[in-house]
């Protein structure tokens, strides 16, 4: 009887031993399972802290990064193109807008001229385009631009009465500039100008931009820029007219020239 007993004993721990080695197996296994995509998502939403926004002229992209751009940006504006409210010619109201940005007042035209006509001039202030001179389709064939961008260049009346600029002036030759460009599937561009000291990397209507700036004369403002996405060399002027308008002058590398010309804003 004794004998008897000390066996099922000895049973019982072999049973217990095996059931205890079977949950530490199990245990292995289920830590080496991958865990549930919401696992992954908490987890690493936890060890990663969200990042700050990049401003676009904080971005230094390569040529892959320009041309991969350009593609998403032609598939966003052929949904633009194909939505015939979003791509309405413009009408007499927006017309009677743009007219009405003309006539601000003769004092602030007098002072805009007067603080450029001593030295170098001043850009400062709220800018809105009312109007627009050259041949912006051929413009934009000189700058490899594809049919579905130009189409919807066109069919946008290339920022007429839309393309705004804010500029706070620094200095003599420093200037931040703000953007509000044509193109709807874009965002504000951001460009901060010390003349002749940084190489600068911002967004236009044509893409990205890669350009160094200078003084072409006491009134104008250059700039001598690089489409990133097709490395095609652009010129860009910027100057005040003796009426006290801003004009963006731009040339492509075949000679072929337009302008916005904007009207200040009170």
């Amino acid at each position: 009887q004794a004998y008897r007993k000390s066996l099922v004993a000895a049973f019982s721990l072999s049973t217990m031993g095996h059931s205890v080695a079977s949950l530490v197996s199990g245990c292995a296994c289920i830590s080496r399972v991958k865990p549930s995509e919401p696992e992954v998502l908490r987890s690493s939403a936890k060890q990663s802290p969200r990042s700050a926004p990049v401003l676009q002229d904080d971005l230094v992209p390569g040529p892959i990064d320009a041309q991969e751009d350009e593609a998403d940006r032609e598939l966003n504006l052929q949904a633009v193109v194909e939505d015939s409210e979003s791509c309405e010619v413009v009408d007499g109201a927006l017309r009677r807008e743009c007219a009405e940005a003309v006539s601000f007042s003769a004092a602030n035209s007098t002072e805009l001229i007067s603080a450029g006509s001593s030295s170098k001039p001043c850009f400062a202030g709220r800018w809105l385009v009312h109007r627009t001179e050259g041949d912006f389709n051929a413009f934009l064939i000189d700058m490899g631009q594809s049919w579905v961008i130009r189409t919807a260049a066109r069919t946008l009346n290339y920022g007429l009465g839309k393309v705004q600029v804010r500029c706070e002036q620094i200095s003599h030759n420093e200037f931040k500039f703000a953007k509000i460009l044509t193109d709807p599937t874009m965002r504000e561009s951001h460009i901060h100008v010390r003349v002749g000291e940084v190489e600068l990397h911002f967004k236009d209507d044509i893409g990205r931009l890669t350009a160094t700036s200078r003084w072409e004369s006491d009134k104008v403002l250059r700039f001598d820029a690089t489409a990133d996405a097709t490395s095609l060399p652009l010129t860009l002027l910027m100057y005040l007219t003796s009426e006290g308008e801003f004009v963006e002058e731009m040339i492509s590398g075949r000679g072929t020239s337009v302008k916005y010309i904007f009207a200040a804003q009170n």
